[in-house]
């Protein structure tokens, strides 16, 4: 990779890589800019691994490691388990419901919801006060407002590995 894909974004401002291979290379070799690791970002990244994964629960390890060891080379705290798995099984239920075969931009287009800042989506599953909590940063807590989709069935697609740590 050259340096200037390295440095595709620098702030919240500039775009992620438009190809979503470069997009994920990028995030599993640690190189993308922390300023661009944005809850877009998140969900672009999981809706890949998805792409990428054998099962759901292939994918959600993915996700899971991913994202710690993303934040450990970025030096960032900031990783929730809740949030993290919410997350992940909205969007497969999201990926199985459009039948697989879209593009990410296709998915982004059918579920903006899953960015929106004025309502956020796990609001509808989750009070705030719960997911404010340590132990549901360290640990999956179940929904208190209403359940999340369940994933049922297995997706398939390659496998990839994640970076390794830093």
């Amino acid at each position: 990779m050259s340096e200037t894909e390295k440095q595709t974004c620098q702030s919240v401002r500039d775009p992620l890589p438009d190809d979503d291979a470069a997009f994920l290379e990028m995030f599993e070799t640690c190189s993308l800019s922390g300023k661009c690791w944005t809850h877009t970002a998140h969900v672009r990244m999981a809706w890949l691994q998805m792409e990428r994964a054998s099962t759901y629960e292939e994918a959600l390890q993915k996700i899971r490691t991913g994202i710690m060891t993303f934040n450990k080379a970025i030096q960032s705290v900031g990783y929730h388990e809740t949030v993290t798995v919410a997350f992940a099984r909205l969007i497969y239920d999201r990926r199985q419901a459009n039948q697989g075969g879209t593009t990410w931009l296709d998915f982004l287009a059918r579920n903006g919801d899953l960015l929106s800042k004025e309502s956020p989506i796990l609001h509808l599953y989750y009070s705030p006060e719960i997911l404010a909590t340590d132990e549901a940063r360290r640990a999956f807590i179940a929904p208190d407002r209403k359940p999340l989709p369940e994933p049922l069935s297995n997706q398939a697609g390659a496998s990839h590995l994640p970076c390794s740590s830093k």
